[in-house]
C-alpha cells in the first residue's frame, strides 16, 4: 500500500473510531467495564503529551485521542495536547483493561498533519496498573506495581477501622486515665498517712 492510501486507511479507521463512538457516549459502557471488574483486570495509566512544536503536530487545535486494547477500543477522548503543556497540567486517563499481554494502539488525529498510530505490546498483570506515556513522539510502557482502586467498599472498610481503632484507642485511654487517677490517689493517701504519721510522733 502506498504512503498516501495507508493515510488514508489510517484516517478512515479514526473517523469510525469517532462515529461509532457518537457524540456523547465517549466512556466505556457501563456493561463492558462491569464486565472487565469481575474478571482478571488490571488498569492503565495513560498520560498523552504533545509539547507546543512537536513535529507533525498542528499549533492550537484539539486532538482526538483513542486506545485500543486488543482491537477494541478502551478509550476515546478529544484534549488540547500543546495547551495542556503550556499550563503544566498533563493530560492522562486511568481506566480498566484485562489481565494478560496486551496489544494496545494508541491513535491521535485531528491535531496532526496525518493521523498518528503508535503501536505498544503490554503486559498487564492482575490487580497492578501499568503507566503508559506518549511523549509527543513515541509510547513507552513504565512499570506496573500492585494497585487497589477506592470504591465505596473500600471506604466503607477503612471508616469502619479507623472507628475500630477509634474505640481502641478510646478504651486505652480511659484506662490510662483511670490508671493516672488510681495513681493519684494511692499517692494522695500515702501523703496524708506520712504526714499524719510524722504529726503523732511530733505529738509524743
Amino acid at each position: 500500500m502506498n504512503h498516501p492510501l495507508r493515510t488514508l486507511a489510517t484516517w478512515s479507521m479514526l473517523a469510525v473510531l469517532l462515529s461509532t463512538a457518537g457524540c456523547q457516549a465517549k466512556e466505556m459502557p457501563d456493561a463492558r467495564r462491569d464486565y472487565l471488574l469481575a474478571h482478571d483486570h488490571g488498569w492503565i495509566d495513560l498520560t498523552v503529551k504533545a509539547p507546543t512544536g512537536a513535529p507533525g503536530f498542528k499549533a492550537g487545535e484539539a486532538c482526538q485521542v483513542a486506545l485500543l486494547v486488543n482491537g477494541e477500543t478502551l478509550l476515546l477522548e478529544s484534549a488540547n495536547l500543546a495547551e495542556a503543556d503550556g499550563a503544566g497540567i498533563p493530560v492522562g486517563y486511568r481506566f480498566v483493561a484485562p489481565a494478560g499481554k496486551l496489544q494496545a494502539e494508541l491513535h491521535i488525529g485531528a491535531c496532526v498533519k496525518e493521523a498518528l498510530v503508535v503501536k505498544v505490546p503490554l503486559q498487564l498483570d492482575k490487580d497492578h496498573l501499568l503507566a503508559l506515556a506518549f511523549d509527543g513522539a513515541a509510547a513507552k510502557a513504565g512499570a506496573a506495581t500492585a494497585f487497589e482502586p477506592a470504591s465505596l467498599e473500600w471506604v466503607r472498610a477503612e471508616m469502619l477501622r479507623m472507628q475500630a481503632n477509634g474505640r481502641a484507642n478510646d478504651a486505652a485511654t480511659d484506662k490510662l486515665t483511670r490508671l493516672a487517677i488510681y495513681s493519684a490517689v494511692l499517692n494522695a493517701i500515702g501523703v496524708l498517712a506520712l504526714l499524719g504519721f510524722t504529726l503523732r510522733r511530733r505529738s509524743r
